[in-house]
């Protein structure tokens, strides 16, 4: 079986309909069995619509996605009539799923040949932060990142608190993904198991160079303030227990390339797609072979 994992295609209004004809492309070439989409599809309200074209593209194939942070954002108007997570895939993203027969796999698991697919958004816990960050004198608080903003003049926020459900607690979020996660794949019945999330679980996935403090301390970016929202290390802490099923882990969310890399005998992978730049890897399941997908072709990396 062939599979296609693609993250991050952003399928708003404006930017949709070239990604959608690079998709198509991909699908006319490599003839996947299914395509798997690892989160920030599109914002809440187009969900119908979204999935609607995704099955334009694929009318027979299987299509799973699981949720990203961006599929959590509601506008003003309808953002205060939801108080959590939950309640946004309820009204937004399960019926479109149901309707157009996608697998969401943040309600459920999948199944492809011998391989389970298991995943969800996955949230971020700050458990990649830098240790120690300051800013002109100031140290960074949790405060700080419960606010989305260092403690400097800046303009540079995570937005997500603007546009996510007002009030929602982000270590609980982050915790109860890795406890849901923990018991599909306990539940999953497979010998092999494909772990797809949005937020990426291990440090080697965030496809970004570690930071030191040393180097920090003298004049920090206000970019490795936003480290913290990269990922969920306790969703890593929890994989490793399961290092003996895993096959794969796919994430995106932090727009750079990762992999496919070797994870203690799984394949990592951070499928890297950026705004109106749309990646994708081919993962082979008879020959357990993970490919990146270039413009003039597909190249595996080791």
């Amino acid at each position: 079986m062939r599979i296609l994992f693609t993250a991050d295609l952003h399928l708003l209004r404006a930017t949709r309909g070239p990604i959608l004809e690079k998709l198509s492309l991909w699908i006319r070439r490599y003839e996947p069995d299914a395509i798997v989409i690892a989160g920030d599809i599109s914002s809440a309200t187009q969900a119908e619509e979204v999935f609607a074209s995704l099955r334009t593209c694929f009318p027979k194939g299987q299509i799973i996605v699981c949720l990203g942070n961006h599929d959590f954002w509601l506008h003003d108007s309808v953002r205060n009539d939801f108080r959590s997570l939950e309640e946004v895939i309820e009204s937004f993203w399960e019926p479109a799923a149901e309707l157009h027969d996608i697998t969401l796999l943040d309600v459920e698991s999948d199944q492809l040949d011998d391989v389970a697919i298991v995943g969800g958004y996955g949230h971020y816990d700050l458990g990649f932060c830098v240790p120690n960050l300051i800013y002109d004198g100031i140290g960074v608080r949790n405060e700080h990142y419960l606010s989305g903003k260092p403690p400097i003049d800046t303009p540079l926020r995570w937005r997500d608190f603007q546009f996510m459900p007002d009030g929602i607690d982000l270590l609980q979020v982050a915790g109860n993904q890795v406890d849901r996660i923990r018991s599909r794949i306990v539940s999953s019945g497979s010998s092999r198991i494909i772990v797809v999330l949005h937020t990426p679980p291990l440090e080697d996935l965030l496809g970004i160079p570690p930071l030191h403090g040393h180097v920090l301390e003298e004049s920090p970016s206000p970019y490795a303030f936003f480290r913290a929202y990269l990922g969920n290390r306790a969703m890593g802490e929890m994989l490793d227990g399961f290092r003996d099923r895993l096959t794969g882990v796919v994430c995106g969310h932090t727009h750079r390339i990762a992999g496919p890399k070797e994870l203690d005998g799984a394949t990592g992978v951070n499928i890297g797609s950026d705004y109106g730049d749309p990646r994708a890897v081919l993962y082979d399941s008879s020959l357990d072979q993970w490919r990146r997908i270039e413009e003039g072709g597909i190249y595996r990396i080791q």
